[in-house]
């Protein structure tokens, strides 16, 4: 009984994360070129490139990241919470993030 209940709350977490992902979907995607609409931010005026969006388990991390690559920006950090959402816009990839991989 207690192996059944076991496998019953696994199945319905993976569910719920699974769920949790099409009631707040990302708004970006793999790919998407994007740039800060807030000056406050360090990378404001450059652009990065989606490189994944990670569901949350990220050490550190308790909400869901986005890991970003910037072409002409360097930094240390390259995993952003979803919350940049707010405080971002996709662009043109060919203009502003060159060529794709």
């Amino acid at each position: 009984m207690r192996r059944i209940l076991s496998i019953l709350f696994v199945v319905s977490f993976v569910s719920f994360v699974g769920c949790s992902e099409m009631v707040d979907p990302p708004k970006y995607e793999y790919g998407d070129c994007i740039t800060p609409t807030d000056p406050t931010y360090t990378w404001y005026g450059k652009y990065a490139k989606v490189e994944a969006f990670v569901v949350e388990g990220i050490k550190g991390y308790q909400s869901n990241a986005y890991v970003l690559n910037f072409p002409s920006y360097l930094t240390t950090r390259n995993l952003f919470t979803k919350e940049i959402e707010s405080d971002t816009k996709k662009v043109d990839y060919l203009e502003n993030c060159g060529l794709p991989r």
